[in-house]
């Protein structure tokens, strides 16, 4: 399972828990409940729509990361962009070809 999928489930879990916190404390009467499990699920729905609708997270090592986000501070780039780059340009010497869409920065 990809880490995306899995952090998607946990907080598909996480939101049905708080949601069926929320159905019984606020059935139940006990208001503050209801609020702190309301709290819980929209914070949890936001992240699960967060984790959804951008791109797809892929996992790097740490020394790689921190070469991104250094490289970055002194090219003022986003480190995604450079990750971007970064593999496209990889891509283009194992393959041979160069993705005419992408935008190399030059």
């Amino acid at each position: 399972m990809r880490p995306t999928q899995a952090v998607r489930l946990a907080l598909g879990v996480m939101a049905a828990v708080a949601a069926i916190g929320a159905i019984d404390s606020g059935s139940g009467g006990a208001w503050d409940l209801f609020v702190l499990f309301g709290a819980l699920l929209v914070m949890t729905v936001i992240l699960l729509v967060g984790t959804t609708v951008r791109r797809p997270l892929i996992p790097v090592r740490a020394d790689l990361y921190r070469w991104l986000a250094a490289r970055a501070a002194v090219t003022g780039e986003r480190t995604e962009h450079l990750a971007d780059r970064a593999i496209s340009s990889y891509r283009s010497g194992i393959v041979g070809d160069v993705d005419p869409d992408v935008d190399d920065g030059t």
